[in-house]
């Protein structure tokens, strides 16, 4: 949920999440993950769908709730904010599971100690029609690296195309600074140690996942799924939402 708030006219705007508002026009564009739902999941997605039935909603609630929390401890912790698994009652604030990833992406960080230029940055290209919010950009062994958090069990080929086209919206906008390498710093890997050779950034139960190809190769795939997005919603506009910014009882 994205919220505006119009001084002059005393209006507080709700903005759909799905949406992102142009910085220079009154318009609207999708968000990439949204623009990647028209993409097709595969055969072992809808296989998983027969087999837990009503339960996926509940399955991918509690998902979302436990990347949404990894994610805003180290959106935090790159702050400068200190965080604690116990709250002042003695009580833990996150799971096992969260802050065993969380601990995960402290090791990342302090052994490869990236300089960061932006986290949880917002991009939004009226050329490219689309925005989205960055977890990391920044420079890790003099590279800038464009890095998302993942805390799920796999990676879906979507995450290939998500980085792609954010590594697009970047450069455009910050062509002094192009993106070099992109990747997924993913927590909840199967990996059970560094890389003996070298040649990949990881550790026990994470590491950063690249792909095959350049990221520019990815994005056309990318402006595939838009272009289908596009058709299957001609009129697309966000579910705004609009308040008064204040109220007093007249006598």
């Amino acid at each position: 949920m994205k919220i505006f708030n119009n001084n002059e006219a005393k209006r507080i705007e709700v903005l759909d999440e799905r949406f992102y508002k142009s910085k220079i026009e009154d318009k609207y564009y999708p968000s990439v993950t949204t623009i990647l739902e028209a993409y097709y999941k595969g055969y072992g997605f809808n296989e998983w769908l027969k087999q837990v039935g009503y339960n996926a909603d509940e399955i991918m609630r509690k998902a979302g709730e436990q990347g949404t929390n990894v994610h805003n401890m180290i959106e935090a912790y790159l702050q400068g904010f200190k965080i604690s698994w116990i709250d002042e009652n003695n009580r833990p604030r996150y799971t096992l599971n969260e802050w065993q990833m969380f601990c995960k992406f402290i090791e990342f960080f302090e052994k490869y100690k990236p300089e960061l230029m932006v986290q949880e940055f917002t991009l939004v290209s009226d050329k490219l029609r689309f925005g989205g919010t960055v977890d990391f950009i920044g420079k890790i062994n003099g590279e800038i690296w464009l890095l998302d958090w993942k805390t799920s069990n796999y990676l879906h080929k979507t995450y290939e195309l998500q980085l792609a086209a954010y590594a697009m919206a970047w450069n455009e906008l910050n062509p002094e600074n192009k993106i070099q390498r992109t990747g997924i710093l993913w927590l909840n890997s199967a990996t059970r140690g560094e890389d003996k050779k070298g040649l990949s950034i990881q550790g026990k139960g994470w590491q950063i996942k690249e792909f095959d190809r350049h990221y520019e190769d990815a994005f056309s795939l990318f402006l595939h799924t838009q272009a289908i997005w596009e058709e299957e919603n001609p009129s697309y506009k966000p579910k705004n939402l609009e308040y008064k910014m204040e109220f007093q009882l007249t006598k």
